[in-house]
């Protein structure tokens, strides 16, 4: 199957794409259902609506690329790399292998991963406000200076993870579990509030 011409709508179930350089490339609409995408370069291309069932995208590299509004159900992202990517209003679901992953910048925006396996990630700088994370695994993960605006956090369990500098404007932080998260001072004053606390703006001068 070639990748030189733009796709819409296109029955690629189970193409295999093995190394397959696909830069450039529109996909909208397509069904990439238990498609082979390992060690794929994807250098500039944009998914659109497109479902990746079952799809193994382990150990590709993907540069200012697009997922917009994506299915990913079961898929696998081992070894993957994600420069500067948008995955604007995708959902990950049912189990999905997504470390190790490298990202590197990018906007995750509306994103949905309920339930998803995060450990240890760096996710250091990433636009994702309005993320759904409810029951995901953030232990240990890396979110400095990420925008996690309205982010929704239930039952998401973050011991060890690495908030400093991450905006949190419209997170109800009462409600976050904090056991050996490292915030930053400002983050820690805004919890302390949260809880009642009277804080003394004269000690800061």
């Amino acid at each position: 199957m070639s990748t030189g011409a733009d796709e819409i709508d296109a029955d690629l179930r189970h193409v295999d794409w093995y190394g397959r350089d696909i830069g450039g490339t529109r996909f909208t609409g397509c069904d990439l259902t238990g498609a082979t995408l390992e060690e794929a370069v994807g250098t500039g291309c944009v998914f659109e609506e497109c479902d990746f069932t079952e799809v193994r995208l382990n150990g590709s590299e993907w540069t200012d690329a697009a997922f917009l509004r994506c299915r990913f159900r079961g898929a696998s992202f081992f070894g993957a790399t994600l420069r500067g990517c948008k995955l604007t209003g995708s959902r990950f679901e049912e189990t999905c292998t997504l470390r190790p992953l490298l990202v590197e910048g990018g906007d995750w925006s509306y994103v949905t991963v309920r339930h998803q396996d995060l450990r240890g990630l760096d996710l250091s700088g990433v636009r994702m406000r309005d993320i759904d994370v409810t029951g995901a695994d953030l232990r240990e993960t890396v979110l400095r200076d990420a925008d996690l605006g309205n982010a929704t956090f239930h039952d998401t369990r973050l011991r060890g993870a690495d908030l400093r500098g991450a905006r949190l404007l419209g997170v109800d932080l009462k409600k976050l579990e904090l056991d050996d998260v490292h915030l930053d001072v400002t983050q820690a004053v805004q919890l302390a509030m949260c809880h009642g606390a009277e804080v003394d703006w004269a000690s800061f001068a």
